[in-house]
């Protein structure tokens, strides 16, 4: 008996809606990639977050005509769904949907304008974070909102997820430094943002189209609800996502930015093409104290008077990150700067830095962190069971490499059980933070959990 199998293409095997949207795209002059193939769809199912979600297909714009193009094709079909994507390095799956991904990290990493003068760079959504300072450092700067995925998370996603990191006491977030963006609006339209008066905010309202009412909604909110967002939202330098109803609106210049809205909006409302961003002079001398305790909640609790001490940033690991660091290979390059403390028991970490451009300055605040210290080791007080200093910022890289190995390191733990993330980006007042982390400890501890914890505590 001869049995026959249909053929099936790849377009079989998802949604009509899609099929159309795809006929469309590639009708106009889109010159990016579409991938539909299943392996292709598979790739992007997945990103730094324990969830999955297979999409119908995947387009890759090489500019920010081509996303005008993606946007067009799809304007009103209400069965289409997008996704924006870049490195993938969302903890709760931003980047994941059961529509179209739009990724821009293979083509759009273009860095377009440098301007020295007036400090700001103008990027592609796509560009890498630590690329784009690979470029900036032979020029003496630096884009400074920092995060531990910095070598693969894209510009567009830091904007989308108003992401920040190690330093956000001093350097803040990512839309901090956000000068302008070109973004596209649901129907195609370019969205040029940037600070403008209330005055031209109520000429646009009156324009109607897609632009007008994105400003007309934003007087109506940002603007005539502004006491009630005042009181409702806490006073947290990391805003972490969610839309930003209280910057979109600055009371004491009466300008809006709806820049400040995109930001952290999590590609919810445009695509995010091309960004002009604030860029920081790289700090002439730096210094790292690496405070070793005797347990993690020591740590936890020491934190907020380093940050009393002016330091630029606080990181923290604990116990269970610390020792498989020892058992990597990557220990071999900071165990002499993370030495063991003689007949101690180093469970917990914090790597305190200093920045500054005057050295006298650094020297002075050095001087008084280590007088402090000395005591506190002296009397037995707050758990320090001792310290060590890092000038040379090459052997200080090494250091931050362990911490931002920490994920890793982590995923690579023998036996059978391997750990999941499932909390992550928790934003605590750092005065509250180590009695909020005791109480979650407890909980998993009731659960026979096993786990690791490590983040920034400034």
């Amino acid at each position: 008996m001869l049995n026959v199998l249909p053929h099936l293409s790849p377009l079989d095997n998802i949604t009509p809606a899609t099929r159309d949207f795809i006929k469309r795209l590639r009708a106009s002059k889109f010159t990016g990639d579409i991938e539909y193939s299943y392996s292709s769809r598979l790739a992007v199912a997945t990103d730094n977050s324990i969830y999955q979600k297979t999409p119908q297909a995947l387009v890759l714009p090489k500019s920010i005509e081509d996303i005008q193009h993606i946007a067009k094709s799809a304007h009103g079909n209400v069965d289409i769904s997008f996704s924006a994507r870049g490195g993938g390095t969302g903890t709760n799956g931003q980047s994941l949907t059961p529509g179209v991904v739009v990724d821009t990290s293979r083509y759009m990493k273009e860095i377009l304008e440098l301007n020295l003068e007036e400090s700001w760079v103008r990027v592609q959504s796509g560009v890498v974070k630590d690329a784009l300072n690979d470029f900036l450092a032979p020029h003496g700067y630096f884009f400074s909102p920092d995060l531990s995925t910095s070598n693969r998370a894209t510009i567009g996603g830091m904007i989308s997820t108003d992401a920040s990191g190690q330093g956000s006491l001093v350097y803040g977030k990512t839309s901090d430094h956000l000068l302008g963006l070109e973004a596209v609006a649901v129907d195609g339209s370019l969205i040029s943002t940037g600070p403008i008066s209330l005055k031209e905010a109520q000429d646009i309202a009156q324009t109607g189209g897609v632009l007008g009412s994105i400003y007309q909604q934003v007087l109506n909110t940002c603007v005539e609800k502004r006491q009630a967002i005042i009181d409702k939202f806490p006073r947290l330098n990391r805003f972490l996502t969610g839309y930003d109803l209280e910057h979109a609106y600055d009371s004491e210049s009466e300008t809006i930015d709806i820049g400040r809205l995109i930001a952290g909006a999590e590609g919810s409302l445009a695509f995010i093409g091309e960004a002009k961003l604030n860029i920081t002079k790289i700090p002439t001398f730096t210094t790292l104290v690496n405070i070793k305790y005797d347990n993690f909640e020591s740590a936890l609790r020491h934190a907020p008077s380093m940050i009393a001490a002016n330091a630029t940033s606080v990181e923290t690991v604990d116990s269970k990150v610390l020792n498989l660091a020892r058992a990597d290979i990557i220990w071999h390059s900071v165990s002499s700067l993370i030495s063991d403390v003689p007949n101690k028991a180093m469970d917990g970490l914090n790597m305190v830095e200093y920045n500054s451009e005057n050295q006298d300055e650094i020297t002075e605040k050095i001087a008084l962190l280590t007088s402090r210290l000395d005591d506190e080791i002296a009397q037995n007080k707050n758990g320090v069971i001792g310290y060590q200093l890092t000038t040379d910022k090459a052997d200080i890289k090494k250091i931050y490499a362990m911490r931002k190995k920490a994920v890793g390191l982590l995923g690579k733990s023998k036996g059978e059980k391997k750990p999941i993330a499932f909390t992550e980006d928790t934003a605590v007042p750092p005065e509250n933070l180590a009695d909020f982390i005791m109480e979650f400890r407890a909980l998993l501890d009731a659960h026979g959990l096993d786990y690791g914890m490590f983040g920034h505590v400034d």
